[in-house]
């Protein structure tokens, strides 16, 4: 089922302003802001004055992830949506920033996929091989590329700032402590659906909980039940959680990432 990822769609844009040249200590205006005749307001109602962008992702403000997605635009922001797998109908509203379209849980976690392995192509199956029963083979899946979808970078810059939104922010009761870790929270209007969607460098799992049929629940937020599943769900997955350290910037760019300059033309 496709349903709104409200905030846990954030990273997207926030990694689209990274590569339009936004930095994680840019400071935008926590205030009041209105597009023609919508105005988008935080999941509180309050607002918070000066605030940097990684402070902003963290907290899940919505009127900086509209301000940054205006200024990067909204095309951008589909244009790499549609790079990191997904497919479900998105348009350029500028409610785009808030997660009001929706997609499936498959499709979001594979978003988050890129970011666990640096930006490199990830499309998700389920069967490998398929053999009849003398051993001849029916179906073999090919060995995915290893194609650059996005900038190690910008993806090393966002996993920082996905790491402070599970250590500071939103995503607090999801964190492990001694494990490195990253994710963002999500909920929908009306309480609909809550989202938590986290990795660590070998693990990714996404967490959606909600109503079959639309109705809202008790005021059920990403921050709180769905945060708690996944925390205890990678807690089961100790033996390969912390396999892999996540990637992380600090200007390299070699390998993946002068392919990815190369294809981009960054």
């Amino acid at each position: 089922a496709n349903r709104q990822p409200g905030s846990a769609f954030k990273p997207i844009v926030f990694l689209a302003g990274l590569e339009n040249g936004v930095k994680p200590g840019d400071e935008y205006n926590d205030e009041p802001l209105s597009i023609g005749e919508w105005s988008p307001r935080n999941y509180d109602g309050e607002y918070r004055g000066k605030v940097t962008v990684q402070q902003a992702l963290a907290k899940s403000l919505n009127t900086v992830a509209v301000q940054v997605s205006e200024e990067t635009g909204r095309r951008n922001v589909i244009d790499l949506a549609r790079r990191l797998g997904i497919e479900s109908r998105l348009r350029p509203h500028p409610s785009l920033a808030l997660g009001s379209f929706e997609v499936n849980l498959l499709e979001l976690t594979t978003v988050y996929a890129h970011f666990a392995n640096g930006g490199r192509q990830t499309i998700p199956y389920i069967i490998n091989s398929v053999t009849t029963g003398s051993g001849a083979i029916l179906y073999e899946r090919a060995p995915s590329r290893d194609l650059p979808v996005a900038n190690p970078e910008h993806i090393g810059t966002l996993n920082e700032m996905l790491r402070y939104t599970m250590s500071q922010g939103t995503g607090r009761r999801a964190n492990i402590k001694g494990y490195d870790l990253a994710g963002k929270t999500g909920t929908s209007q009306n309480w609909r659906d809550a989202w938590f969607v986290g990795y660590s460098g070998s693990l990714v799992a996404g967490v959606w909980v909600g109503n079959d049929d639309g109705t809202p629940m008790n005021k059920v937020s990403g921050a709180g039940l769905p945060a708690e599943i996944w925390r205890e769900f990678m807690l089961t997955q100790k033996s390969i959680m912390d396999d892999v350290a996540l990637p992380a910037g600090g200007g390299i760019r070699r390998g993946i990432g002068g392919l990815f300059d190369w294809l981009f033309g960054e």
